[in-house]
């Protein structure tokens, strides 16, 4: 026999060994591959819930945005509609104060009645006032004493009315009737008012683009 025992038993033990060497070596080559691929899809789905989270959150803070510049917005609105009310209710009430001061009448009245009168008239015109009933009462002496009086060389006659409800007056020639009531002046005075503030609470709404996060 060419080999002992000895040397097939050593034979078998140097193949075993290396037979496990191998195979240490399979199982360790992949353990790698398996460890890098699961790198690899473990940072592939961080990348994924990263630019999720990231779109979420610009998402989350347009919405945001939106929603803080339409709270403006509305709030801006709202302002401007009680101050627009306030103003309104401040010059009303001093409005009707003024046009409620009999004195006061009495001289815008006859500036009007001076402005027709000084006008060329056509034919004997009635210029028909209309006041309310206590103020009728106060101004029918002074009517008769000062306006009936101017128009007996202007040929403009005058009607004394006591049937408006508010203070101030209206007054009709021909087919035109002006009011000058505390509605109507305080219209015409909102409008010089009013727009100013609407301007400036505007401004003062407007963002500034620089400042937006």
């Amino acid at each position: 026999m060419g080999h002992t025992v000895q040397s097939f038993v050593e034979t078998l033990r140097a193949d075993g060994v290396e037979a496990g060497r191998k195979a240490a070596e399979e199982i360790c080559r992949q353990a790698e591959q398996r460890a890098g691929q699961i790198l690899r899809e473990a940072e592939s789905q961080a990348q994924t819930i990263l630019a999720a989270a990231e779109k979420q959150r610009q998402e989350t803070l347009e919405r945001t945005r939106t929603d803080l510049e339409l709270a403006a917005r509305d709030t801006v609105a709202r302002l401007r509609e009680a101050l627009n009310q306030a103003v309104n209710r401040v010059l009303g009430q001093k409005v009707a104060q003024t046009l409620n001061d009999e004195a006061f009448l009495k001289e815008l009245i006859r500036d009007v009645a001076n402005k027709y009168t000084d006008s060329d008239l056509v034919g004997s015109p009635t210029l028909d006032l209309n006041v309310s009933e206590p103020m009728q009462r106060k101004l029918a002496e002074w009517v008769i004493g000062t306006l009936y009086k101017r128009s007996e060389e202007r040929k403009l006659s005058y009607e004394l009315h006591g049937t408006l409800v508010s203070a101030g007056f209206e007054y009709k020639l021909n087919d035109g009737t002006i009011e000058v009531t505390p509605e109507a002046v305080t219209q015409v005075l909102s409008q010089i008012v009013t727009p100013p503030l609407q301007e400036l609470l505007a401004a003062n709404g407007q963002a500034d683009p620089g400042q937006r996060a």
